[in-house]
């Protein structure tokens, strides 16, 4: 068998000599689909789980667990955003058609329930006196709930039907919009990918500056949650795979599945660990590359890959489609799904595990409805727009 020291002395050559960039997966990659579709999942599934039918135990810390699909958005956005940046940054409208296509996919959906929610509190509730400082809804129309959160280190309060605070994750991903295609666009491809080396390994440390910065004994605070530099270390690992692949350095390191195979099964040992024995700063950069790991091996040009294969599962792509319009409507209806039948099926006398898979079922059904209806009547007619507005070659995945 061949020696790999001469791949290992490529790799380190890479730093020191110049390379052209080329894209290992021009067009659509379908496998990214079902990665928004297991991103997705497990985001419903936790948000759809009921403690009252499942006791306060480290059992329950670990299937309670499914908002950590929020951070393989952020790798998942890291790695697309960065991905698209890499291959247009020499084009003329780099700017433009960026910014023109990213609105045209987020604003629509996006403003739509601000204003829903602007509706239902101010003439169905009539509570526009909650709509003032940290829970003024000007907030979300900037795109800054989450520096509102952090403010008030807590969520904020609107309505007694519709909730909105899930938001925040959207205003974070906004904002890692408006500073990275400045980063992209004018640092070269292995400086980006030092930087986001450094962005995973200061945030943690960030975490814990911004923990003592509201609170003098360093406890969690809302901020370290939400604010976008705290979240820089899923976001930074997206993009140093898409700098990875760009510059071929997955073609220079042997064994490269196997490695990240072990990274992948030790991050997620470590996560489950933190979970079940109390969270620490430290798991959101574990879930990081715990997530960095599975998208490489979901992005496998095998297409036998055991993670590939598990990504383009018809059931998970076509969640992926309609990932935006879950994530908005599952959680933005949460109090009318317990109104409408959560609240009986927890009185009901039925088996725990029936009345709490009845509830997931009702949920998923509705928020799906809506999704769908979301994709039809709303997403999809200004994504059409997008060849108008802002032409250029389609975005992948």
């Amino acid at each position: 068998m061949a020696s790999p020291l001469p791949r290992f002395t490529a790799f380190l050559a890479i730093f020191v000599r110049n390379e052209r960039l080329t894209n290992p997966f021009p067009g659509k990659i379908p496998a990214l689909d079902g990665v928004r579709g297991i991103a997705i999942l497990v985001v419903m599934l936790n948000h759809f789980l009921l403690h009252t039918f499942i006791p306060d135990t480290p059992f329950w810390k670990l299937v309670n667990s499914g908002w950590l699909g929020v951070d393989l958005f952020f790798v998942l956005s890291g790695f697309l955003i960065t991905g698209i940046l890499l291959d247009t940054k020499h084009r003329e409208r780099y700017w433009s058609t960026f910014f023109s296509r990213r609105a045209l996919r987020i604003f629509p959906l996006y403003y739509f329930a601000v204003l829903v929610v602007w509706l239902e509190v101010v003439f169905v509730e009539k509570g526009a006196d909650r709509l003032h400082q940290y829970d003024s809804l000007w907030w979300f129309v900037l795109f800054l709930p989450n520096v509102a959160m952090a403010l008030k280190d807590n969520w904020v309060y609107h309505s007694n039907y519709l909730g909105i605070n899930h938001l925040w994750s959207v205003a974070v991903e906004e904002q890692f919009y408006l500073a990275w295609p400045l980063i992209v666009k004018f640092l070269p491809p292995r400086v980006l990918a030092v930087l986001c080396v450094l962005l995973i390994h200061y945030s943690l440390p960030i975490r814990r500056m911004v923990d003592q910065q509201f609170h003098a004994d360093g406890s969690w605070t809302m901020a370290s949650y939400v604010l976008p530099y705290c979240r820089m270390d899923a976001l930074a690992a997206g993009s140093f795979m898409a700098v990875f692949f760009r510059l071929g350095w997955h073609r220079r390191i042997p064994y490269d599945q196997w490695l990240v195979r072990g990274i992948f099964c030790w991050m997620g040992w470590r996560v489950a660990e933190s979970l079940m024995h109390g969270g620490t700063h430290y798991r959101d950069t574990l879930s990081a590359l715990f997530f960095a790991a599975f998208l490489y091996l979901a992005l496998n040009q095998h297409p036998k890959g055991l993670v590939r294969r598990i990504c383009e599962h018809p059931f998970l792509m076509h969640l992926g489609v309609y990932s935006y319009g879950l994530y908005v409507f599952h959680q933005m209806f949460r109090f009318t799904w317990m109104a409408w039948f959560g609240d009986w099926l927890v009185a009901s006398s039925w088996p725990p595990v029936l009345a709490q898979a009845v509830y997931i079922l009702l949920a998923f059904g509705g928020s799906y409805l809506l999704a769908r209806l979301s994709w039809l009547l709303l997403e999809k007619p200004f994504l059409k727009l997008k060849d108008v507005w802002a032409p250029g070659k389609p975005e992948r995945g």
